[in-house]
């Protein structure tokens, strides 16, 4: 079976500007790119799992959506960087877009998008990673391994990584 690293994608891959989806405020993360790319060389698979309620609740339509998530994969791709697969939940139960403006098993910290994502790519959820940048991002999944990164959602709170370089040293003190 496969080993994953599950990425949040707005502020970690990416910084978050409040809803990115204008190619223009795509700005990728560069200091985890190097890490991004030693766990590729492990055999890791580097799969995106995100919530985007921006959909549901009218910020931005399903197209831009997909346009930005195109651009990201590119860039990451020009930089060495190979996403495996992306898996997004536009739903939100506060929403206003139909039919998106419902619950969700696959909204996070709910672990829809992660079990799918196993089933699709062979991949051992208790061998695998998440890293995130808000409390949701600690997955429903008492095998997977979640890290957060101390974020404005979180800043000070305890069992936050104050670095990228904290996370990824702690995932490799496991391997």
């Amino acid at each position: 079976m496969n080993r994953a690293l599950f990425l949040d994608r707005d502020g970690i891959i990416i910084k978050d500007v409040s809803y990115p989806h204008k190619i223009e405020d795509l700005i990728i993360n560069n200091e985890i790119i190097p890490y991004l790319k030693h766990f590729l060389e492990l055999g890791f698979k580097l799969i995106i799992v995100t919530n985007q309620a921006g959909i549901s609740k009218g910020k931005f339509t399903m197209d831009q959506y997909k346009e930005f998530q195109k651009e990201l994969i590119n860039r990451l791709s020009f930089l060495g960087v190979y996403i495996t697969d992306t898996y997004f939940c536009p739903y939100h139960k506060d929403g206003v877009v139909e039919p998106f403006n419902v619950d969700s098993y696959d909204r996070k910290p709910k672990p829809g998008m992660f079990l799918k994502a196993a089933k699709d790519h062979n991949i051992d959820i208790s061998r695998s990673f998440m890293i995130g940048d808000k409390f949701s991002d600690i997955i429903e999944l008492e095998s997977l391994k979640c890290y957060i990164l101390e974020s404005e959602y979180n800043r000070g709170e305890p069992g936050t990584y104050t670095t990228v370089d904290d996370i990824f040293w702690e995932i490799n003190s496991e391997l």
